[in-house]
């Protein structure tokens, strides 16, 4: 019989935190035992399990009961604690999922790249999960097989609207530079980057060039737990673009104050793809490389070889497995740590004025 791999979840959340999303498809894969869940706050992980209605859940009073309880562990903390979070558990012996961005500054992601480096017999993994999107693993394909030859240029956009009322919404961590590292930049934008760099690399390289722009329109909010306002000291909104190694260049904007949809558009010399929000949908619009565009496109369902329940299942099914079956994953430390890079150049960018190269 198969063993049955046992998972921690470390951090459970305040508001929505991403824990859920974790717990929910640990649950659904057949191949994970034992469930168990760490908040530093006392009494949070039990509160949070009993309003989820979860059973069978082991709650834990510290991250070293943890880490003697189970195999593997998502750490789903503020970004500050990834990289302490993660070595520990990496020395315990333990497979790690860190949730992106990787940590709140590079040196801490070096350090982890350089812990995971002593320990190769265990799975080390970066939560990029936008990946799983079955339209985006299409359109790579769509990519990889050149259908639109030489890429030109894309445009991304990624955020949210759940942030946007300034009195109801707390000074959450998310907020705060020195928990979270940039806002919306590294919130949205790893993942943006993590994808324009996934998808295009083959033909255009890697990223050479950034520029970038910060604002914080919601400059301050009411404190967790006490009386008056506090800060805010990172970007609520980010708009930037980067220049590829073979002159492909892509826009982005990240927005934790409202957006429509997430939206990718990307064109290239036979044709152009545009992911609009439905993850099973992409629109294509093919062309001779001689020849201009003509006026329509052609709305393609996702064939069922990409589709997957969800994004996160496809992440954490590819971390289950590679557990199971001692493969390494292309989402590894090293990868969160090539993103932590670009998204800090990113942050000088702005505060400097210039443009970066890397």
């Amino acid at each position: 019989m198969m063993k049955k791999i046992r998972v921690g979840i470390a951090g459970t959340g305040y508001t929505i935190g991403i824990a859920g999303a974790h717990v929910n498809t640990y649950l659904a894969n057949p191949n994970v035992g034992l469930l168990a869940l760490y908040d530093i706050v006392p009494g949070r992980a039990q509160e949070w399990a009993e309003r989820r209605g979860l059973k069978g859940v082991a709650i834990c009073g510290s991250y070293e009961e943890l880490l003697d309880s189970v195999d593997a562990v998502s750490i789903c903390t503020p970004n500050n604690a990834h990289a302490d979070l993660s070595i520990k558990a990496l020395e315990a012996g333990k497979h790690v999922l860190c949730e992106k961005p990787i940590s709140n500054t590079v040196e801490g992601a070096e350090r982890m790249v350089a812990c995971a480096e002593k320990h190769p017999e265990l799975v080390n993994m970066t939560g990029f999960c936008y990946r799983g999107i079955p339209a985006i693993a299409y359109m790579k394909h769509i990519i990889d097989e050149g259908k639109i030859g030489k890429i030109f240029g894309c445009t991304h956009q990624l955020g949210g609207g759940r942030i946007a009322n300034p009195e109801d919404v707390l000074l959450e961590w998310r907020m705060q530079k020195d928990l979270s590292g940039p806002g919306a930049l590294a919130d949205f934008g790893s993942h943006m980057l993590d994808l324009t760099d996934y998808l295009l690399r083959g033909t255009e390289g890697e990223i050479r060039e950034v520029t970038s722009l910060l604002t914080t329109s919601i400059k301050e909010r009411n404190l967790i737990g006490a009386e008056g306002k506090g800060p805010v000291t990172n970007d609520d909104t980010a708009a930037f673009s980067v220049k590829m190694e073979n002159g492909a260049v892509s826009t982005f904007f990240s927005n934790r104050l409202g957006i429509s949809n997430y939206r990718w558009e990307i064109i290239g010399e036979g044709g152009m793809l545009i992911y609009d929000g439905n993850d099973n949908k992409v629109r294509i619009n093919l062309k001779d490389k001689k020849a201009s565009f003509g006026p329509k496109f052609e709305e393609v369902e996702v064939p069922e070889e990409f589709r997957v329940a969800n994004r996160f299942n496809e992440e954490i099914d590819e971390f289950i497995g590679n557990i199971l079956s001692g493969r390494h994953s292309e989402r590894d430390f090293k990868r969160g740590l090539y993103i932590e890079r670009i998204l800090d150049a990113l942050e000088r960018s702005a505060e400097e004025g210039i443009t970066i190269k890397l």
